[in-house]
């Protein structure tokens, strides 16, 4: 299609061209075949896009709150339910990365701030005794026997 059918055929197509432009466009046309073949394949589109318009002296006659009721239904429908959300697999996925990671955190915390107190479960006591539980501190009395276990015990364990 040439420049000046291209520039000017929305004005020929509605008819809102200036005298000399028109007799330029028609001419135009009667000579150049290619841009005719476009100019009727383009007017007969515009016919059809025209003949799909309702006619403008139609008489509506609605039932009284038709309009509430169209607008009502639209925002029936365009709510979205609580559990329709849980069913999306992009929700999903969010959900199962939001719970890896806080999986991840928790982890973290444990392995770096939960450190068991070692010293109280290889107390010398626990350790003579086959006892993995926490004993308390040996102390040293009056008993001469006891005292020469306790001793025995600290030795033991620090040879450890």
């Amino acid at each position: 299609m040439h420049v000046l059918l291209r520039d000017n055929l929305e004005g020929y197509l509605s008819g809102n061209l200036d005298a000399a432009t028109l007799r330029a466009v028609e001419s135009h046309l009667a000579e150049c075949s290619g841009c005719r073949q476009e100019w009727t394949v383009l007017r007969q589109s515009a016919e059809a896009i025209r003949s799909l318009r309702p006619p403008l002296a139609m008489d509506w006659d609605l039932a009284p709150g038709f309009y509430a009721r169209v607008m009502e239904r639209i925002d029936e429908e365009r709510e979205i339910p609580f559990w329709a959300m849980l069913l999306d697999p992009a929700f999903g996925r969010k959900l199962v990365f939001a719970c890896l990671m806080l999986l991840a955190l928790l982890g973290t915390y444990v392995a770096a701030f939960e450190k068991p107190d070692y010293a109280l479960q290889h107390l010398p006591e626990a350790v003579l005794a086959g006892q993995e539980s926490v004993a308390p501190a040996p102390s040293i009395g009056p008993s001469l026997e006891r005292n020469r276990g306790v001793m025995l015990a600290t030795l033991v364990a620090d040879g450890d």
